[in-house]
């Protein structure tokens, strides 16, 4: 065995730094020691994180080919025969080096391969290399499968979660990261108030709230990128499904938010997940139109030197674009003072005094009932649905053997209905939260009413857009006037406030009154918020005032949740 021009060739099959971090420099270390004891001149060792199943892949095997073609190498020191390859043409290659003595030898840790060698023993091992490689793969898309369809998702789950690491490789769970999960939810949170941008949120998190990526051993506890924000405000996987291999499936991990609110950001994004351009930081921008040409509300600032006293004074405006073509527009700026003003002023004609808050109140104690009720029925109907799901899957499974459709007819169908079976099981677990949310979200209607006005006069520009923002829609100027096209609940909640305050003001004043007696009478008084009453006169229940206040809050919710989340955030009635 002649014992010049020695090559060393170590491989880690991925690419991934933190696996199999320790392969190749264990590799490296055995072969070198080998040479010593064999006396081999090594002139070189190749080392490359490659997969060898595919061919024209490595660098560093193509770089090993061409030593031995010239002649620069006799022999080739490597771990086992199938770090060399495991693909049957670059099989071929080291097959016929060896065969045309081009190459002299190829040292391994359990033997020698030489050119007189039995060739049929050197294909069968490189053929069983090459079959480990296909079965390997097989196996391990075998797993990620049956890993799917069992609830967890056969992969790294995004930011806010971790594997568990207690059970066998393969069967590991999806755990909450303690660390991460309620900043992430957060980060949702504000994206979901419609007035903050993605590079804001991705900036308050990081530099307030000191998120960072997982560490897993050589990788992250590092600053979340920019690109793995857009990734994450799009991902499914926090709404408690998850898509794999082109299915949908029903996640056994906690969801984080709900496919209502998911639904939300992915329109406040826009098309192919873009964030809406905010191109100055004025509050109101974006929101306002020109009543007179329809064109959009900007705002600049003005700055007058005030001869008296020597000092520059600042002013912010608020004016027309004028970018309508062909339209001639003499609408004139209005200071942002005025504007607020006059939005306060809309604020206090619609805020609920005390004794109607504390009325409202009372009322949501006996609701609670009412709405699991509801919930019930929802979910009875749903539950039927998903029944009905499953018989469609069985029935075209019994269609399939009796040769009613083929074999493709069937996948289509099946495919179709286990969607829709991921959607509705979705469904059933946010029917079984509807009562609190509701409950809770009438009752937040009325703490809006109270506190809306002292929010507003904070100093924070961005929770004055999100009032203003939420207060209806159609937010216009005209004639120096803040026009907007308030919600129905305002409107409903306040004239029922008007209607009954006479009648609260007597029960009040009346302290002959039993609690019973007061009760009953604080029961009539509910009948001034209900949709009516029938011919049949009955004592007036919870739910009539369900029927006309929460008809109105709910089609505006998810706009009406965006002031609660300004709110939340300044601790003002938590």
């Amino acid at each position: 065995m002649n014992k010049n021009k020695w090559v060393i060739y170590a491989r880690k099959s991925t690419e991934s730094e933190d696996k199999q971090i320790q392969s190749i420099d264990d590799q490296t270390k055995y072969m070198k020691e080998l040479a010593s004891r064999e006396g081999l001149d090594v002139i070189e060792v190749i080392t490359e994180s490659k997969s060898a199943k595919i061919r024209n892949n490595r660098p560093g095997f193509n770089k090993l080919i061409t030593l031995i073609e010239t002649g620069k190498v006799q022999g080739v020191l490597t771990w086992k025969i199938d770090r060399l390859s495991r693909n049957p043409v670059e099989s071929a290659q080291i097959q016929e080096a060896l065969q045309l003595r081009k190459l002299e030898c190829i040292y391994t840790a359990e033997r020698k391969y030489w050119p007189e060698d039995n060739a049929l023993i050197f294909a069968v091992e490189q053929g069983m290399a090459n079959q480990y490689s296909r079965d390997l793969s097989k196996n391990v898309k075998r797993g990620m499968q049956s890993k799917a369809e069992k609830g967890w998702f056969p992969n790294i789950p995004p930011i806010g979660y971790l594997n568990s690491k207690l059970r066998d490789k393969g069967n590991e769970t999806i755990l909450v990261d303690e660390e991460r999960f309620s900043i992430v939810r957060k980060m949702w949170d504000y994206m979901l108030t419609g007035t903050y941008s993605l590079p804001q949120v991705l900036k308050i998190a990081t530099d307030e709230w000191g998120l960072t990526t997982p560490t897993r051993k050589r990788l992250g506890g590092k600053a979340v990128s920019m690109s793995y924000v857009y990734l994450m405000f799009s991902n499914e996987f926090y709404t408690g499904t998850f898509q794999y291999s082109g299915k949908m499936y029903q996640g056994k991990h906690k969801p984080m938010i709900t496919r209502e609110e998911f639904d939300k950001v992915q329109m406040i994004l826009g098309k192919g997940g873009k964030p809406r351009a905010k191109s100055h930081s004025f509050p109101f921008t974006g929101l306002l139109h020109c009543d007179d040409c329809g064109a959009i509300i900007t705002a600049s600032e003005k700055q007058k030197l005030i001869k008296s006293t020597n000092e520059v004074n600042t002013y912010v405006y608020y004016h027309c674009t004028k970018r309508k073509k062909y339209v001639k527009c003499y609408s004139a700026p209005i200071r942002v003072e005025e504007l607020e003003k006059q939005v306060i002023k809309m604020l206090e004609s619609h805020t609920i005094n005390q004794k109607f808050y504390d009325l409202a109140l009372e009322v949501f104690k006996g609701m609670h009932e009412v709405e699991v009720d509801t919930r019930q029925t929802i979910y009875a109907n749903q539950l039927r649905t998903v029944e009905l799901i499953q018989v469609k899957i069985d029935r075209a499974k019994t269609f399939l053997f009796n040769g009613t459709i083929s074999e493709d007819e069937y996948k289509t169908q099946k495919t179709e209905c286990e969607d829709e079976l991921v959607r509705q099981k979705a469904q059933l677990l946010e029917t079984e939260k509807r009562a609190q949310n509701w409950n809770q979200l009438t009752e937040d209607a009325f703490h809006f009413l109270k506190l809306a006005v002292t929010v507003f006069s904070s100093k924070d520009n961005q929770i004055k857009k999100e009032i203003l923002t939420n207060l209806g829609l159609n937010h216009a100027i005209k004639a120096k006037e803040v026009l907007v096209e308030l919600n129905s609940w305002f409107i409903v909640l306040k004239k029922g406030e008007i209607e009954i305050s006479e009648q609260i003001e007597r029960l009040e004043l009346d302290k002959t009154l039993t609690v019973e007696r007061r009760k009953e009478a604080f029961a009539s008084i509910h009948t001034g918020l209900c949709a009516g009453l029938d011919s049949n006169q009955r004592s007036p229940k919870a739910e009539d005032l369900q029927s006309s206040v929460i008809a109105t809050i709910r089609p505006t919710h998810l706009y009406f949740q965006n002031v609660l989340y300004a709110f939340y955030f300044l601790d003002v009635f938590l």
